[in-house]
């Protein structure tokens, strides 16, 4: 047994290392979390409700379940989370506000004309804040249109990358359980503003810590009973008895060529941000299933 432990001891270091710096990480963004609490500065907000069901695709239970999880983020980010779900056409809306927009930019539309009419922004009127509009209504293209808007600070946080990351997220679960996706957008808004995201996928934080201690246990009972094998060959053992003889063989450096070449490079810069109808900056991005 003891054998088993010692071949395997770098296995079992790396391992543990792994798991008290997933601990520490844990450990920090909650204290990071409990310390970063602040009251809201806008007293401008025309609103104090979070979730708009307007889609209604949740129930009653599940309203408040995420009311009460979005007042409690939101302390904690001190950004305004809000969640609509819809089911109807924005094609009139949107192109009444902006003429000739997209099938793909209703949603953008009507998430940023929402988030400016209600004056959201945990900081200030159109300050800090995401909304997250997601509309069950198939359009004439026969597509179904999200959307993911961001202001303020939140507008400065996050990449493309990381927009395409939530609302990933999101489409995981929302088809069989809205719930669920939306309670996945707030979490995963919270853990991205307080700065700790350490997968790039949708992982439970007990997940890794199961994983290990149920591979330490099956390796510990396959092997609990296994001694150390015979040995049951030699270097003889295929050679008829005589002693085998191994040919010296070297390699020598004699000489080294070096060619240079210069290789033309060109840059390409990104994209910024679009102003709303209602002076406020939005970015944000959409998908669509």
């Amino acid at each position: 047994m003891r054998e088993y432990f010692r071949y395997f001891k770098w296995m079992y270091i790396v391992l543990g290392a792994l798991l008290l710096v997933y601990g520490f990480l844990n450990a920090g963004h909650l204290a990071l979390a409990k310390a970063s609490g602040h009251d809201r500065d806008n007293q401008s907000c025309t609103t104090t409700e979070r979730v708009f069901d307007y889609g209604d695709v949740l129930t009653d239970e599940e309203e408040e379940k995420l009311r009460r999880l979005i007042a409690k983020r939101e302390k904690q980010t001190r950004c305004d989370i809000v969640l609509i779900t819809l089911q109807e056409s924005l094609k009139e809306y949107a192109r009444q506000i902006e003429p000739g927009v997209g099938y793909d930019e209703f949603v953008r539309v009507y998430a940023e004309r929402f988030y400016e009419e209600h004056n959201f922004g945990y900081d200030r009127p159109n300050g800090d804040g995401i909304v997250l509009v997601d509309n069950w209504y198939r359009e004439d293209d026969g597509r179904i249109y999200t959307w993911l808007c961001t202001t303020g600070r939140v507008k400065e946080k996050y990449t493309d990358a990381a927009v395409d990351h939530i609302l990933d997220n999101v489409y995981r679960y929302v088809e069989k359980n809205p719930y669920r996706a939306y309670k996945t957008y707030i979490n995963d808004f919270y853990h991205d503003m307080l700065g700790i995201r350490i997968f790039t996928f949708y992982v439970p934080g007990y997940v890794p810590w199961i994983v290990g201690f149920l591979a330490a246990a099956l390796f510990v009972i396959c092997n609990r009973r296994s001694k150390k094998g015979e040995k049951t060959t030699t270097a003889l053992t295929y050679t008829g008895g005589v002693q085998p003889r191994f040919r010296v063989r070297q390699d020598r450096f004699l000489r080294k060529s070096v060619v240079t070449r210069k290789i033309q490079t060109s840059s390409s810069g990104g994209g910024g941000g679009r102003s709303g109808g209602g002076g406020g900056s939005h970015g944000g991005g959409g998908h669509s299933r």
